[in-house]
């Protein structure tokens, strides 16, 4: 017998019964960042005192992103400006951790990583102690003579590496097509899937998801995808941060595609904000995927503020009733 389907609730609009049942089912928060937190550099108002006000309910709080191209340092500094505690690694998470991790669970050792991804991530698989090879980063001749010789160096390559490379070009894309096509055993792993990086009210750039799925097509290849909304990611996540109970655990994201997906797949319970440009009246267009539809909606993170101290004025009164 079919599911019925799933229907969002809008949590400002919730009886203050309901939002207290929300606010008391769950133990966990994972969220993510950019769109949610933050838009570019700029930190979104209020989600300061909403992160406080969750704290202050015994809720713990990941900060899971899409992104690599951000440092760690870089990720510790700007949660450290919102949160009432210290942001350690181990609040953070994001591809280029995973990627590691995968790799060191997999015992990849000294063999050879072909990696498309930003500077940041290049830099922490070295520190990590892989040995890895790029580019080219500068412009070829535009023979096919002397592209072949460039793209098909033969090198040993065991794993293919793409994530956010702002400085991909079709050379890299051949490059890793090669190194999948000439050798089974060479792993493909994915880490950002975002087709669309928002940068605006109404810019959208390409994202790494279309040069990941343009590989898997041309390679025949399907990725270890250790991003959202991998389930490879989902796996480690598990190993990593176990949860007796995944109901317990709120995802808050802004893409259903990437973070609504990912808490469905997880078995997380779902809140979508409208920072990242999805509002309430585009719900009805998520139908087609039941995985992308959110348990719940609210149009900001910090209207989660608001939540907390309803429920928590409400709980007052009603003890103050029974005395």
């Amino acid at each position: 017998m079919a599911e019925p389907p799933k229907v969002t609730k809008f949590l400002a609009q919730l009886p203050i019964e309901e939002k207290s049942l929300f606010l008391d089912s769950f133990h966990t928060i994972q969220t993510d960042c950019d769109g949610v937190l933050w838009h570019l550099g700029d930190s979104f108002s209020g989600v300061d005192r909403a992160i406080r006000a969750l704290r202050a309910s015994e809720k713990k709080i990941l900060f899971v992103s899409n992104n690599s191209v951000r440092t760690m340092e870089d990720y510790r500094k700007k949660l450290g400006k919102l949160t009432d505690f210290t942001v350690t690694d181990d609040d953070i998470i994001h591809p280029g951790k995973l990627i590691i991790q995968y790799l060191r669970d997999k015992k990849f050792g000294q063999a050879l990583c072909y990696v498309i991804g930003s500077a940041n991530l290049k830099k922490d698989l070295r520190e990590a102690g892989f040995n890895i090879i790029d580019g080219p980063n500068d412009p070829v001749p535009e023979t096919v003579a002397k592209i072949i010789p460039i793209i098909n160096d033969k090198q040993p390559v065991k794993a293919v590496i793409v994530d956010f490379d702002f400085n991909c070009n079709n050379i890299k894309l051949l490059r890793a097509q090669l190194y999948l096509q000439h050798d089974d055993d060479c792993w493909f792993i994915a880490g950002a899937m975002d087709k669309s990086l928002p940068v605006g009210s109404r810019t959208r750039l390409i994202g790494p998801g279309w040069y990941i799925e343009t590989l898997q097509n041309q390679a025949d290849r399907k990725p270890i995808v250790l991003s959202k909304p991998g389930r490879d990611m989902s796996r480690l996540m598990r190993q990593l941060y176990p949860v007796e109970d995944t109901r317990r655990v709120l995802f808050i994201g802004d893409q259903p595609e990437l973070d609504i997906k990912y808490g469905s797949l997880s078995g997380f319970q779902t809140l979508l904000v409208g920072t990242g440009g999805v509002k309430q009246a585009d719900l009805k267009n998520l139908q087609h995927d039941q995985d992308l539809i959110p348990d719940y909606y609210i149009d900001e993170f910090a209207s989660l503020e608001k939540i907390v101290l309803e429920v928590k004025a409400h709980k007052a009164q009603k003890n103050k009733s029974v005395l």
